[in-house]
């Protein structure tokens, strides 16, 4: 994969650390090949593959009795002594490295004040200044990313974008109003994040981030068997830490394989997958509302009321079955990131208009009082809010730390007042 993915480690493992792995799994005998993975990246911040796990498992007996591994050789992951605090400052220096000057004096102020902050202690004052929009700095930044993509088929760069999903709107003005009121707004919404390859060959799967760890509906799901990874804090936010995450299982899902991955917080990024987006969700609405009108047609009472389970099936055939290559293709050629591309086709325009019908002969069976139309339902106001704002540092503390406990499931069974 690209060297200009910073911070994500060559997915190797010394001898020194396949022996103390064969010795963890001797003593952990129930430990799967994912807790394996996950126990290595832990404690030597290695991204490995799951084949790797188990081609060095298989050869335990030769690890185990070799006498001429250093043990030295294997360089545990120091553990932090204050991993909430460690957390937290890692996501603020995230968000803000590219509007404060960054220096050590700074950081460690902003530990301390985070620190107070995370224990109750009175609030320390705020630091740092915001930056500035250098409108010719960007026009270079994009002529940079030109040059990059040059170096690069089609089939080998990726765009990686997030967007807010209201798993449970209804296409009713009123309605969507008091559904989506207040702290409710956090309970119905999901972020989903999209990555695909400029030619549409690739659509790499979703990641949906919800509020709940443990939603009561996952009981009895094998997770892993979903072609789609999840994962939950307390904001169902794509944080720092999660999209680094997100980097090294891509790392480890292309192999060696050399790619460009362009993501949404490049400052010269023109969002070419927006579109790719509205395709989305225009798709996981048009399945949401078909499914609507079916229920209630045969008189199943509430049929809105899906819980995050079912917003993820619906997103995963929405994303693997209805979002096409081509729209893909055509929506990059749209934002002109290559000089020489083709203009948008006018077929895709059709299809394009052809979809958004459909949606609202969908809204219009509803029959709702005071309906929306189609653009309306995909350009709902607050669903992409907190994609774009910069986390105050209560919000930062809070979803770093690690608060999900049994109990914390989410209550399918509370209905919209």
């Amino acid at each position: 994969m690209a060297s200009h993915l910073k911070g994500v480690k060559k997915s190797t493992m010394t001898n020194g650390i396949r022996r103390e792995l064969c010795e963890y799994k001797q003593q952990n005998l129930a430990c799967t090949q994912k807790q394996l993975q996950q126990w290595v990246l832990e404690n030597f911040n290695l991204q490995v593959s799951q084949a790797t796990i188990s081609n060095t498992i298989k050869r335990s007996a030769e690890y185990l009795s070799a006498a001429d591994i250093p043990k030295d050789e294997a360089k545990r992951h120091k553990v932090a002594k204050f991993p909430e605090l460690e957390k937290a400052l890692f996501e603020w220096f995230n968000h803000y490295q590219e509007r404060v000057n960054m220096n050590e004096e700074l950081i460690v102020t902003k530990g301390k004040e985070l620190l107070k902050k995370i224990h109750g202690i009175k609030q320390y004052r705020r630091f740092g200044e915001s930056g500035s929009v250098n409108m010719e700095a960007m026009e270079n930044n994009l002529q940079s990313i030109r040059e990059k993509l040059d170096q690069f088929a089609k089939k080998d760069v990726f765009n990686m974008d997030e967007t807010g999903l209201f798993f449970r709107l209804q296409p009713d003005h009123s309605l969507a109003t008091k559904q989506l009121e207040g702290k409710k707004q956090d309970k119905e919404r999901l972020t989903v994040v999209i990555c695909c390859n400029e030619d549409g060959s690739e659509k790499i799967p979703l990641w949906i981030i919800g509020k709940y760890l443990k939603p009561r509906c996952f009981k009895n799901v094998n997770l892993g068997s979903m072609d789609c990874e999840y994962r939950a804090n307390k904001r169902a936010w794509m944080i720092g830490i999660l999209f680094q995450e997100y980097v090294q299982q891509l790392d480890a899902k292309m192999d060696d394989r050399k790619i460009l991955l362009i993501v949404d917080n490049c400052p010269a990024h023109p969002k070419n997958v927006e579109g790719i987006i509205r395709a989305f969700k225009m798709h996981y609405r048009r399945r949401f509302y078909r499914n609507l009108l079916e229920d209630y047609e045969i008189g199943i009472s509430n049929p809105e009321k899906i819980n995050v389970l079912d917003a993820i099936n619906l997103a995963i055939s929405a994303w693997k079955m209805d979002v096409k290559s081509s729209t893909i293709a055509n929506c990059f050629k749209h934002c002109k990131l290559r000089l020489l591309d083709d203009e948008f086709s006018e077929n895709q325009e059709q299809l394009n208009n052809d979809g958004l019908q459909q949606l609202q002969n969908l809204i219009n069976g509803l029959k709702y009082r005071n309906a929306m139309n189609a653009e309306d339902v995909l350009n709902y106001p607050g669903e992409n809010d907190t994609s774009f704002e910069l986390p105050t540092d209560e919000q930062i503390i809070e979803s770093v730390m690690e608060t999900h406990k049994e109990d914390e499931v989410e209550d399918d069974s509370v209905e919209l007042e």
